[in-house]
């Protein structure tokens, strides 16, 4: 089976949380015998030196700089009704339309998987694609994010503008789905979550896996007294949930314990967050990192404050893999089977996660049991080649036009 894979970023050996997911899936569709081609962004900054850290089997490789001047454009200029949200337009290229169309014409494909719903723009209305198969894998729906960050917010003006960003983003996202042959979810909630917005999608959940050889402990590295938050934090709930932890928990966890350290780790901090840094020399913004293991390694207690959105957060296996503590809230653990106080803490209270962070950081015993239990429900729920398995089966059921509305 030819493949096309379409890829925000450049996905890599090195690469760490959703885009490490799709650089296990392409390999593992390789080895299979697949031939797989790749099309993605590139940030010549952070992606350019992991260039040859791709799968030299693909079939294709075709990089399109990233669109910057997008992303710097002010939100506003995305919310009227004509135009596309702003998560699908920091992605919006002629260049990248017209290089998916040339790209199935000239090779072949049998199927076009985007990663991520923004990439699914390039399989709707593109006058350059020819007939092919299409999937969309999700990861995490832009709907359901604005869905649940209204939940979280009292009637006010920015809910009536959080409302209508809703509204507009659902229209064109499941728009998209309904023209596509597949969509693909990363868990069963979000499935439901998707079916309870328009019931006729065609969805099949593909539970994700994680190289629990790649991410491991690195006894070796010394711990520091911190904590670690990692994230993609251009993302709304990236940011929304880790401007969230800095004003209502942070505070409390200081008074708790006043000589831990955090670390913010990852590509695209906000002046926000930069701000709090500038205040508390205890706040350590590292920006986009080129391999995060060591940042995991030296943290005590990993915190996943993701107060929005859907699917597995692969941030968190991979601390989990790292026999790092986990404390998360009950959105950012959706999709993983957390036993509370056993192999991760839940909580939803700024008083309640800054008690469990600081319980953590006092007993070191709790801490290691707890980090050693967080990999092994890594390793028995989370291989890849039962991951693998539903890919490949969902694949060819789309494309020997079996496509039915499947029940995961």
């Amino acid at each position: 089976m030819k493949i096309l894979i379409l890829a925000p970023r450049l996905p890599h050996a090195h690469a760490y949380s959703g885009m490490q997911m799709v650089y296990q899936r392409m390999s593992r569709l390789i080895q299979r015998g697949h031939q797989v081609g790749l099309i993605c962004y590139i940030d010549p900054e952070h992606d350019e030196p992991f260039l040859d850290k791709v799968s030299p089997d693909l079939l294709d490789m075709e990089v399109i700089q990233d669109p910057m001047l997008n992303r710097l454009l002010p939100k506003s200029f995305t919310l009227n009704k004509d135009s596309s949200p702003s998560s699908f337009f920091r992605y919006h290229s002629s260049s990248m339309k017209k290089k998916v169309g040339e790209i199935v014409a000239n090779r072949g494909y049998d199927v076009v998987v985007a990663e991520f719903t923004a990439m699914g723009q390039f399989l709707y209305k593109n006058p350059y694609l020819p007939a092919v198969r299409k999937v969309i894998s999700c990861h995490d729906s832009p709907t359901l994010g604005s869905r649940r960050r209204m939940d979280l917010m009292e009637a006010s003006l920015t809910w009536g503008k959080q409302w209508l960003e809703y509204r507009h983003m659902r229209m064109l996202e499941f728009e998209l789905y309904r023209t596509v042959d597949r969509v693909l979810t990363l868990t069963s909630q979000e499935r439901f979550d998707l079916l309870e917005e328009d019931s006729t999608l065609r969805i099949t959940t593909v539970s994700p896996g994680l190289s629990c050889s790649m991410f491991k402990p690195i006894p070796e590295l010394p711990k520091e007294h911190c904590i670690i938050i990692t994230a993609r934090f251009s993302s709304d709930q990236s940011q929304f949930g880790c401007l969230w932890f800095l004003r209502s928990v942070w505070p409390l966890l200081r008074q708790l314990d006043p000589e831990v350290k955090l670390y913010l780790v990852g590509r695209d901090p906000s002046s926000a967050m930069r701000r709090h840094a500038k205040r508390d020399e205890r706040i350590i913004v590292t920006g986009g990192v080129q391999d995060l293991r060591p940042f995991l390694a030296k943290s005590k207690v990993y915190v996943c404050p993701v107060l929005s959105g859907s699917g597995v957060r692969g941030k968190i296996l991979e601390a989990m893999a790292m026999n790092l503590p986990v404390v998360s809230t009950s959105i950012g653990s959706e999709g993983i089977p957390v036993d509370q106080g056993s192999n991760a803490f839940i909580a939803d209270a700024p008083q309640v996660m800054a008690g469990y962070v600081a319980m953590l950081l006092q007993d070191e015993e709790k801490a290691e049991q707890m980090g050693k239990r967080g990999r092994n429900a890594v390793e028995t729920f989370f291989g890849w080649d039962e991951s693998i398995d539903r890919l490949e089966q969902m694949l060819h059921e789309v494309v020997s036009k079996r496509s039915y509305h499947q029940v995961a």
